[in-house]
């Protein structure tokens, strides 16, 4: 060990080195803001089909849908039931093409709401969950309804066949069922304050 005036400079420096403190790194940047309003439009400009785009998939969820909210025992959220419900939609187009809308599977027309009609909030929920459902459907790679081509709307947990024609007397098989539901509009399809929603196979 060093000795007189060495080992003072020795012992100053040993000490001024103790005494300094190590600089932290810099803080890494946050990442940069995903724009998720242009991200939703982008998947819904995507086409499905040569005459079906995720958007107007989403307007006939929407059309199909827009009465019915949740309740406390619905055995899940109306958006996983408006997955289902665009999935089949999805299917029906794969199997028949143009021929869906028009003999095979018939559902509501793509209409886009008024502005007027999307200021209030329950139809602007109803709008967003059948968007978010349409872009779910499209990007997801698992269909929970196995295929299903056909959507019912029934005031009833029935699981028997839909017959669709007095060709099809034996009807088509349930293939997932959700609800049930509350429904604000009886003048519909379903006449009932209560609604299920069906989607069922094509046999």
């Amino acid at each position: 060990m060093p000795n007189g005036s060495e080992n003072t400079s020795w012992w100053h420096r040993l000490i001024a080195g103790l005494s300094k403190k190590q600089v932290p790194p810099p803080p890494r940047p946050p990442p940069p803001k995903v724009d998720e309003s242009a991200w939703a439009k982008s998947v819904e400009r995507a086409r499905i089909s040569d005459h079906l785009n995720v958007h107007d998939l989403g307007l006939i969820i929407f059309n199909e849908s827009q009465s019915y909210t949740d309740r406390p025992d619905s055995n899940e959220p109306m958006v996983v039931a408006r997955q289902k419900m665009a999935h089949s939609v999805i299917n029906a187009d794969q199997k028949w093409g143009a021929q869906r809308q028009t003999k095979w599977a018939s559902t509501a027309l793509p209409i886009e709401p008024s502005e007027n009609a999307l200021r209030n909030s329950a139809v602007r929920a109803a709008y967003d969950s059948s968007m978010k459902a349409a872009r779910e459907a499209y990007l997801s790679g698992t269909d929970p309804t196995n295929g299903a081509v056909f959507l019912n709307q029934r005031k009833d947990a029935s699981r028997a066949n839909l017959v669709l024609s007095n060709r099809r007397p034996q009807g088509v098989p349930l293939s997932t069922q959700s609800g049930p539901y509350n429904n604000s509009y009886v003048r519909g399809e379903v006449k009932s304050r209560t609604a299920w929603l069906d989607t069922y196979f094509e046999k």
